[in-house]
């Protein structure tokens, strides 16, 4: 089956993906927990990446009926020419490697860098700079270039193992301290979910955040995502979470 048009992003707690800019909270006191955005001016002309699991298709005019001229791959940078508001969103006209202009929707493109992430368990698109280690066997944390904040956390293994709650990641409030916001079942692809959402305060500083907790489970194995961002950047998890594939 070839690459979608309009590729469904999984929605989390009713939030859409966008392309909001993300400002660190309490007037930038606070740690800027959120994913690492590098945001581009909203501008024209300007790039955007594809982030869709399967890519992303182009077209000859902002319509999924037009006739395709190729399909991009997740990571790709464009060059966003013009904006057109239809019906199923806004599409992106740009400008392709060989000269010619096509037309994509835009809801499968950030405004920031992207590149692939993986661990033993999972391959998931990030934003640019973050870096995966292996903290145990069947678990890992996301840094943003090395830095002290666990911004996501990654636990996998056998069904039958599966624990009530994962770990809580290093700098986090104990879970006691946790206040849930909301609380849904989920598809991730076809593989059903759990996603569950808290606020919290960081340690030290008190500043606020917000922590989606999801839990992916198959007859074998069962997968645990925990993701540290400010309050506004919630959607962002849908898109990561469109990318990923475990394995």
């Amino acid at each position: 089956m070839p690459p979608l048009d309009h590729h469904v992003a999984l929605s989390l707690s009713g939030s859409q993906p966008s392309s909001r800019l993300v400002k660190p909270s309490a007037a930038g006191t606070c740690p800027d927990v959120a994913v690492r955005r590098l945001e581009q001016p909203q501008t024209i002309p300007r790039s955007a990446w594809i982030h869709a699991s399967d890519g992303v298709n182009v077209r000859a005019a902002p319509s999924s009926s037009a006739t395709r001229l190729v399909t991009l791959p997740t990571g790709t940078q464009v060059s966003v020419q013009e904006e057109q508001s239809k019906p199923d969103g806004v599409w992106y006209r740009i400008r392709l490697s060989d000269g010619r202009d096509g037309w994509l929707s835009g809801r499968f493109t950030t405004t920031y860098p992207i590149s692939p992430a993986s661990t033993d368990s999972l391959k998931i698109w990030l934003p640019a700079g973050y870096q995966f280690q292996s903290v145990a066997a069947g678990k890992a944390e996301a840094h943003y270039k090395n830095g002290p904040q666990t911004l996501l956390y990654v636990e996998s293994g056998s069904s039958a193992k599966a624990p009530a709650e994962p770990v809580v990641p290093s700098g986090l409030p104990r879970r006691s301290a946790w206040t849930v916001v909301a609380a849904e079942p989920t598809l991730v692809g076809d593989l059903p979910a759990t996603d569950r959402v808290f606020s919290i305060r960081l340690g030290g500083s008190g500043c606020p955040a917000v922590v989606h907790q999801v839990r992916i489970a198959t007859t074998a194995h069962y997968y645990d995502f925990i993701f540290l961002l400010d309050a506004p950047s919630s959607s962002v998890v849908a898109q990561l979470l469109d990318s990923a594939t475990v394995q």
